[in-house]
């Protein structure tokens, strides 16, 4: 027999592959059609994906069984082949290199099965059985989901027997251990996909399968600029990716980006109303350096803002919604402060009397304009969480744009993870900018965000920037 390398044109031969999880009871299964010719850290991948791993453990391919003890057989004991990836290869004189190998040498009729085993931890096995081979038409995808039930065990939740308890304790409202379970189960699934056990979109696995590999016109079409979220996309580890990428689908970033003229009149009026008071002309300060009394309370009046103040409204420096509107105008690039004064941008300037020109202009400012790149994260991360309208507070929005931060690899000084408290600090601009807005409607967080359409559609416009 010829045997073929890794990588080689297989002779459109696809192989019809049934993949279990060993111990799943109702089971865990997917049936694949698999390129012949695919090298196996590429069938690892594929594996990745269509079960639904994040890849955040180590793995290998056996061709028997690693939890069962082996026989003799006329007083011989077959030692399995083992494939590996290279950094496990440097350990071991007998593995192979999965790079080395593809799938079609290694599973063939009568050949038997073939186990992959995921996280040696938990030792998650997987059993590989040829159920038949297809031959491919030219256009044939190279792998393609054809059937299975249910998602991917969470991770890291003790390999079957302990995924199987915690289901339980998670089904059991009267479990010693339920509110426990539901917080590590709503941390680890995290905000991108809500965890359901009997979950399968194929159609989505395929999606991300055939992104995996692209067709040759694909490549040929790709577009030129990268667009905001496909950059955050590209930065995330491929296990988190398909998540991510499954929830901007469900955002709908491809809704409307625009809103009516009085939409966006209303949604802009505290930055119009600043900038038409200050002016082509500009607006003097206090020599100590603040909106002159009267222009404080006419703001409060006029933005409708007094009815919720204790106080005089009068003095900028007690007066937070007066004094927060000012810097925000200035981080958003609508104004700066020059000896004294208050002076309006070219763009303010052009603006005055276009409300929907300066509703996108605030929404292009507020995408890119950032002092500091986990800034930038942080604030697309909380745009796609408002163009998504799921949020209802917005604890629950710091702790998904935490989730994000970690995914893209921001870490605290000392190395631990982004906390909910720190991504307070980095979304203080943003979040007065959306109360501006109206896109959040409480400036003090004390009650529910419940997000709007014309808020969803600033937040989409924002990230088409």
């Amino acid at each position: 027999m010829t045997i073929r390398a890794a990588g080689e044109d297989s002779g459109a031969v696809l192989l019809r592959v049934k993949v279990s999880i060993v111990g799943s009871d109702p089971a865990i299964w997917r049936l694949l059609e698999i390129d012949s010719s695919l090298p196996m850290d590429r069938v690892h991948e594929v594996l990745q994906t269509a079960v639904g791993w994040r890849d955040s453990h180590l793995h290998s391919f056996t061709d028997i069984d690693p939890y069962v003890r082996l026989r003799a057989v006329n007083g011989i004991v077959r030692e399995p082949r083992r494939w590996v990836p290279q950094d496990l290869l440097e350990d071991s004189d007998e593995d192979l290199p999965e790079t080395d190998w593809a799938l079609g040498q290694i599973l063939t009729p009568g050949s038997g099965p073939l186990f992959y085993e995921y996280d040696f931890g938990d030792g998650w096995i997987h059993r590989l059985e040829l159920s038949g081979t297809v031959p491919a038409p030219g256009d044939a995808p190279r792998v393609r989901l054809l059937d299975g039930a249910r998602r991917a065990p969470l991770e890291d939740s003790g390999g079957i027997g302990g995924y199987y308890d915690l289901l339980d304790a998670l089904a059991d409202p009267g479990h010693d251990e339920h509110e426990d379970v539901q917080a590590w189960v709503a941390w680890t699934a995290g905000p991108w996909q809500e965890f359901y056990p009997e979950q399968l979109d194929i159609d989505a696995v395929n999606n991300e399968l055939a992104l995996m590999f692209p067709s040759p016109s694909a490549n040929e079409h790709g577009s030129g600029s990268e667009s905001l979220t496909q950059e955050l996309t590209n930065r995330i580890p491929p296990g988190l990716r398909r998540e991510f990428r499954s929830y901007l689908h469900a955002a709908g970033l491809d809704g409307p980006a625009t809103v009516e003229a009085d939409v966006s009149a209303a949604m802009t009026a505290p930055y119009l109303w600043l900038t038409r008071r200050i002016g082509p002309e500009g607006l003097s300060l206090t020599t100590a350096g603040w909106l002159p009394p009267a222009v404080v309370r006419e703001a409060m009046t006029e933005l409708n803002w007094a009815k919720d103040w204790i106080g005089k409204a009068n003095r900028e420096d007690q007066t937070l919604p007066v004094l927060q509107l000012r810097e925000s105008a200035q981080r958003l690039g609508l104004i700066r402060k020059i000896k004294g004064r208050l002076a309006l941008t070219s763009a303010a300037k052009r603006l005055l009397d276009d409300p929907a020109g300066l509703w996108l202009f605030l929404a292009r400012a507020f995408a890119h304009r950032h002092r500091h790149d986990s800034e930038r994260d942080a604030t697309l991360l909380l745009l796609l969480e408002v163009a998504a309208g799921k949020r209802t507070g917005w604890e629950n929005y710091l702790e998904a744009v935490a989730f994000g931060l970690g995914a893209l690899g921001w870490r605290t000084p000392t190395g631990s993870d982004v906390e909910p408290n720190a991504v307070q600090a980095l979304l203080a601009d943003a979040h007065e900018a959306l109360v501006n807005l109206g896109v959040l409607d409480d400036r003090f967080e004390l009650k529910a965000h419940a997000v709007k359409e014309p808020g969803q559609a600033f937040a989409r416009a924002a990230l088409h920037s």
